[in-house]
């Protein structure tokens, strides 16, 4: 079982997620937000600081993106689904920096019981654009979008009240488990923010798909075989993340449907998909996480090569994440998978062909955490594991 640690500090963001020059930046656009769900940039609310956390999950992409610059006859107009309506928004012109995506966030009552919904923008041309804007717009410059998929940006939605008209029970605090009777904010909007990025509704997502499978080189390498799906969208339930070890492999985020009280982190599993459909992930995130030291287990000593290299810059041990900062998020990663073991590549094959049990990993490096300002907790299982809820919809208006 993962131990997870509650994080002694409150985690810094803004409304411009970015880390450095060669990586990605998550620029939200928060205009279409009538409901006031995410507050203002002087007020954030909670639910705004946690979204632009969640987005460092995959800022430290380091893709080259071209820049979509308006001018001359070259037109264009973004569009993006409000989930609401099923009907499109139309932002006439939109200019987007290099390395850049824009996600419009908002609020909506969504319909059944969606918690989130995301999907990537559209766009509509006007006149004859030369051949370098239209791939800007299209895929940003990156070729084949049957391979490599990277849009302009897109929209997610969260939902308000639930299928009852009450208000939606949200848990927005990064630092402790979601209340049993809360649904996991930051959980959804991950995952949501990953079907944004492709998973499950690119062309290059569905070219690595053979027998309801996933079949992407990087998922089939950690995984050791093609990966079920349901619904070509998703991960199929009773799919885990490696390299942890079996008996002991979390969830992943992209799975069907989220329980009360429970969270999900981005796993090695989920980041090997992205890499699959053209994402430069950083390698650190396609191992065992916060194994700084490279011995399969995330103890004690990695936390201290975390402090000591805290603040660092570039090729810095401690960066748990590759972005080339040893920073506040290093922390919460290495935090949340505390107490983890894992295998080292080459054995996954053998191991998940294996039938005999694998004991929990030790957790005595835990007793260093106390020395070490962090308070251990263990992560509960949820007492309504037989109420779950379908995380996200696709709303594709013709």
């Amino acid at each position: 079982m993962l131990q997870r640690c509650a994080v002694a500090w409150a985690v810094a963001v803004v409304a411009l997620v970015a880390v450095p020059a060669s990586a990605l930046t998550v620029q939200f656009d928060y205009s279409y937000d009538t409901l006031g769900f995410f507050g203002t940039a002087e007020n954030p609310t909670p639910a705004r600081s946690t979204l632009e956390f969640a987005a460092r999950s995959f800022t430290p992409f380091t893709d080259t993106l071209s820049a979509i610059q308006p001018g001359g006859g070259n037109s264009w107009t973004a569009r993006f689904i409000d989930p609401s309506t099923n009907t499109f928004n139309n932002v006439p012109n939109l200019a987007v920096p290099q390395d850049t995506l824009i996600v419009y966030a908002i609020a909506r009552d969504l319909a059944g019981a969606a918690l989130g919904q995301a999907s990537p923008g559209n766009y509509v041309f006007s006149g004859s654009p030369t051949a370098n804007f239209s791939n800007a717009v299209t895929n940003r410059g990156q070729g084949d979008q049957s391979l490599d998929f990277a849009p302009w940006g897109g929209v997610i939605a969260v939902d308000v009240r639930n299928s009852a008209g009450i208000a939606r029970n949200w848990n927005f605090d990064l630092g402790v488990e979601p209340p049993l009777n809360d649904y996991d904010f930051y959980t959804v909007v991950t995952h949501e923010l990953a079907h944004l990025f492709g998973f499950g509704v690119s062309n290059a997502f569905s070219t690595d798909i053979a027998d309801n499978a996933f079949v992407g080189t990087n998922a089939v390498a950690l995984y050791g075989g093609a990966v079920p799906l349901a619904g070509g969208q998703h991960w199929a339930s009773g799919v885990t993340s490696p390299p942890f070890l079996p008996g002991t492999q979390p969830k992943p985020s992209l799975g069907p449907s989220l329980t009360l009280g429970e969270r999900k982190l981005f796993t090695p599993l989920d980041y090997a998909a992205l890499a699959d459909i053209g994402w430069q992930v950083p390698p650190e995130l396609l191992g065992l996480p916060a194994d700084f030291n490279g011995d399969s287990t995330v103890d004690g000593a990695d936390f201290l090569i975390w402090q000591r290299g805290y603040g660092g810059f570039g090729v810095t041990p401690g960066d748990a994440n590759g972005d080339l900062f040893v920073d506040d998020i290093d922390g919460w990663i290495i935090s949340n998978y505390l107490g983890s073991q894992g295998m080292l590549p080459e054995a996954i094959v053998t191991a998940r062909a294996a039938s005999a049990a694998v004991p929990e990993p030790a957790a005595a490096a835990l007793a260093l955490v106390g020395l070490l300002v962090f308070a251990a907790q263990h992560r509960r299982q949820s007492i309504m594991n037989d109420v779950t809820i379908n995380s996200c919809s696709h709303a594709n208006p013709k």
